[in-house]
């Protein structure tokens, strides 16, 4: 006699109050469902945090092609914000 597939239903967490919703597997992994564009957005914050900063500045100022790379992205931000 075959055996009966076990059915499991899926358990999801989410632990930023529903902005990415993840499946959580019995082996403790999550595999993401889905994912907000404010959650989205706050990952890109954290990953480009260490381009601002002591550190950041000094990365500069060893470095005349990423300097110049910086001033000209300051310049476009200014510009940008200034007319938004």
């Amino acid at each position: 006699m075959p055996r009966k597939a076990r059915k499991i239903n899926p358990i999801y967490v989410s632990p930023d109050g529903g902005e990415t919703v993840y499946e959580q597997l019995p082996n403790g992994d999550r595999i993401l469902v889905e994912q907000s564009q404010k959650a989205k957005d706050e990952e890109t914050a954290y990953a480009e945090a260490e381009m601002v900063g002591v550190e950041a500045i000094e990365l500069r100022r060893k470095y005349p092609t990423l300097k110049k790379a910086w001033q000209r992205y300051l310049t476009v931000w200014h510009l940008i914000k200034e007319n938004d």
